[in-house]
């Protein structure tokens, strides 16, 4: 009990905050007793107060494995605010920084050091690290440990060795994205049997989550955008070239854009991601690059204009939205072309093993995105968590249900039309025919004599790609090559030409539900207060002056409670959740000045 009255007190003068969230109590006091854990958590569940208190009530140097640079001077930044001696040893480091470091280290003066999974292991590291007291080792990013994760990294193999090394000092192994499998790799691969493993749940309940078809797509996005103007946000594509393109489109249209993606110099990448951090821009669209790396609490939408690679991906991108616990709104653009895509990328990988692996996880992504099923339940089911009493009311599919209408007979004239053209054309070159295009191309093979030329001409080029899709998720129709791809019938195709088998698709109503605001935490306060936006530029006002991010200072949520309860001395201040003693000290006199 003693211990953790003490971590208890470390919570609340240091971070903050009044009491801790499921589970981050027992491994704290684990941890502080010496064991092993792995832990999972979504983001924003607060894993890095799980080793960062007890790091601060174990004697010795608290070892922080990452495997970003960014996200390393994210968390020294960040404790650095709070008082916390947090150090980050990298490769940016000159000779005489390194040797001042380890004197710094030497001298127990630094609770928290913050290193690369390929740095820990070098030898003049080991060797340095056997020479001072450690008081853990914590592994963030764990999922990187396993091929089965969706961000392997080899060098996390390597960390094995530590185990071996340093074997009376407890272990942490940390993600938000883990199913059984690779909670498994991660306890082979860092010889953690032994471990207590924990999962607070995957559920991010502020979270709307929504699937659109690609339609008129780009007018679509600006409408989405034109209702959230004052709101931070992750617009995420595939290529570099639909990120540049997008940009362009953005800023003429007059949103506060920039893009991010590895063909810019380091330079232009710094600046565009810190103008996003620093709020000077509102909208970064990016390739998956970005973003791991960054703790900005008050991005309000991510969009996905093309479909991820995996529900890792997905759930993980989609996460750095709303980590304040403010509803935010996650949009996913998909089509049936974007499978092709991803297919394309995967036939190149050599080893079949991987192939395979890839392939079974892009289905997974494509049904979550074309399943008329709560998207919540869906996300939890893949990480395990199938719980049927989540009551989610918060995505598109649970807010506007879709309707199953009845597609058998254009069903049937797409797959008679395949048949009639001899299984040889691709999903344009059918829906021509059905249309009864008078293409020169179309024409030239002779296909407008067929029987099926122009038997769906009153329905939409639109339409029938969606329908020709739908067909190839529920595989009544196989798309074969890969630079000119064909459509071809199944056996399954048959029973549906013969009328053995009907065909439904689900169709959401138009227009319902989706364009909503998700409400933001200035929508909470009351109509006549103005306090919350006063606080927001006093909190600009000393992100520029000591050129720190504005949420390393205070989170929206804080300055939210502030002008909710306006507190008026430094005692009542420290009332306010994720105030600490350090952060009063330092801005508090400026931010009671507003209140009062």
């Amino acid at each position: 009990m003693e211990i953790i009255l003490t971590a208890k007190e470390t919570l609340q003068t240091v971070f903050g905050y009044d009491s801790f969230r499921p589970f981050q109590e027992t491994i704290i006091e684990g941890c502080i007793a010496g064991e092993d854990h792995i832990v999972i958590m979504p983001t924003g569940g607060g894993k890095s107060l799980c080793y960062q208190i007890p790091a601060l009530e174990r004697a010795g140097c608290a070892i922080i494995i990452s495997p970003l640079i960014s996200l390393m001077q994210d968390q020294v930044l960040s404790l650095k605010q709070l008082g916390v001696a947090a150090s980050l040893w990298n490769s940016t480091l000159s000779y005489d920084d390194v040797q001042d470091l380890k004197q710094q280290i030497k001298s127990s003066n630094v609770n928290l050091l913050y290193v690369s999974p390929e740095r820990v292991v070098m030898d003049d590291f080991l060797v340095f690290m056997a020479d001072i007291p450690i008081s853990l080792i914590a592994i963030d990013e764990a999922h990187c440990i396993s091929e089965w994760g969706h961000d392997f990294r080899p060098s996390y193999r390597h960390l094995k060795q530590l185990r071996s090394v340093f074997s009376t000092i407890p272990f942490m192994a940390l993600t938000a994205t883990a199913t059984g499998r690779v909670i498994r790799d991660i306890q082979e691969s860092l010889n953690m049997q032994g471990a207590k493993v924990y999962k607070s749940g995957f559920n991010r309940p502020n979270l709307y989550y929504e699937v659109r078809q690609k339609k008129n797509t780009m007018a679509e996005l600006l409408s989405f955008l034109s209702n959230r103007q004052d709101q931070a946000g992750i617009i995420y594509c595939q290529s570099r070239k639909t990120v540049e393109s997008m940009t362009e489109k953005l800023c003429s249209q007059g949103f506060n854009a920039k893009a991010y993606h590895a063909g810019l110099s380091t330079l232009e990448r710094e600046k565009n991601q810190n103008d996003f951090i620093f709020d000077e821009t509102l909208i970064i669209v990016a390739t998956i690059a970005f973003g791991m790396g960054i703790n900005k609490s008050n991005v309000r939408y991510v969009v996905h204009y093309d479909l991820p690679k995996t529900i890792e991906n997905y759930y993980q991108e989609t996460g750095r939205a709303g980590r304040d616990g403010v509803d935010s709104h996650c949009l996913l653009f998909y089509s049936y072309a974007d499978r092709f895509k991803h297919e394309k990328f995967i036939a190149e990988v050599s080893d079949e093993k991987e192939r395979h692996q890839l392939t079974f996880k892009l289905n997974q992504m494509i049904d979550f995105a074309a399943k008329p099923r709560c998207r919540r339940k869906q996300l939890l089911a893949y990480f395990g968590e199938e719980d049927i009493s989540i009551e989610c009311s918060f995505c598109d599919v649970c807010k506007n249900p879709p309707k199953e209408v009845d597609i058998t007979i254009l069903a049937q004239k797409i797959l008679s039309c395949i048949y009639r053209v001899n299984q040889k054309f691709g999903m344009v070159m059918i829906v021509d025919v059905l249309r009864g295009s008078e293409n020169s191309k179309l024409i030239g093979f002779g296909l407008d004599k067929l029987s099926t030329y122009g038997i769906a001409k009153d329905t939409s080029k639109s339409d029938l790609m969606d329908i020709m899709g739908h067909l190839i998720y529920l595989r009544y129709v196989h798309v074969v090559g890969d630079d000119y791809p064909i459509v071809k019938l199944t056996q399954s195709s048959w029973d549906v030409l013969k009328g053995e088998k009907t065909v439904s698709m689900p169709i959401f109503e138009k227009g319902k539900v989706r364009q909503k605001k998700v409400q933001t935490i200035t929508q909470h306060l009351p109509a006549d207060d103005n306090l919350f936006d006063q606080l927001r530029h006093k909190r600009k006002d000393i992100s520029i002056r000591l050129n720190v991010p504005a949420y390393i200072i205070f989170h929206d949520k804080t300055l939210k409670e502030m002008a909710t309860i306006k507190p008026r001395t430094m005692d009542e201040l420290l009332t306010v959740s994720g105030i600490g003693a350090k952060k009063a000290e330092q801005y508090g006199k400026e931010f009671l000045n507003v209140i009062n």
